[in-house]
């Protein structure tokens, strides 16, 4: 990947939000960039590993997931380009909870963050910017972690559902619309049994709330759509 097309990439998260290209560059260097590419359906990290770099994902795209104690695989999160990997690891020093495998051939530029929270005195306006983009980031992954948790805790698998439809609604500005997940990775991101996912997807399908035909869906005005809560940092 060429520098401008990296940087473009680098402006599409949280991390270097209005900074100017040189800026960009200037704060990499003090963070030991280190770019890697892995082949489709590879282990990036593994529970349990630590990681003191942030990753970037420069192309490609990364499943987040738990594997708990009876063996069932739990879908955290799906990441594409532009999103960050591991930051609240490399920010606290934790130990990671999730794994992650590439969905397809993946670059990620990983960073190193540690200087610049512990160890170096901030004396360069853009290194304090990039801090503060960082603490955002943080706050922003801890959030949807948190909004996860209470799904996942309080809701019926019709509910999981509808939340995740209206969230792809939101996103797509149509009731028509694909989803990035097969029906096994749809059900352990709702953390549910995927024969009683498909079994209320046929029910809302029966009662005239959508269609569908494999990933592709369309929202009949029926259907309760979730209101979206915006993301102030977004």
């Amino acid at each position: 990947m060429e520098e401008r097309a990296l940087l473009c990439v680098l402006k599409q998260g949280l991390l270097f939000r209005n900074m100017e290209d040189a800026e960009i560059l200037e704060v990499l260097e003090t963070m030991q960039p280190r770019r890697k590419t892995y082949p489709k359906r590879t282990i990036v990290v593994r529970d349990g590993d630590l990681l003191p770099q942030v990753g970037v994902i420069l192309s490609g795209g990364l499943h987040l997931f738990h594997i708990d104690a009876d063996g069932n695989n739990n879908l955290m999160e799906q990441l594409g380009q532009g999103d960050s990997l591991g930051i609240l690891n490399a920010v606290g020093g934790y130990k990671l909870h999730i794994s992650a495998e590439t969905t397809e051939q993946t670059e990620i530029l990983f960073l190193t963050v540690d200087q610049l929270l512990r160890e170096h005195v901030l004396t360069a306006p853009v290194q304090i910017r990039f801090l503060q983009n960082l603490t955002l980031a943080a706050a922003q992954q801890a959030y949807r972690l948190t909004r996860k948790l209470e799904d996942s805790i309080r809701r019926s698998t019709r509910d999981r559902l509808q939340d995740y439809l209206s969230q792809q609604f939101h996103n797509a500005g149509s009731r028509k619309f694909s989803i990035p997940l097969n029906r096994q990775d749809l059900a352990d991101f709702l953390f549910v049994d995927r024969s009683a996912m498909s079994n209320e997807l046929c029910k809302m399908r029966d009662e005239g709330l959508l269609k569908f035909e494999k990933s592709k869906f369309e929202l009949q005005i029926e259907m309760p759509i979730t209101e979206e809560e915006k993301d102030p940092n977004s």
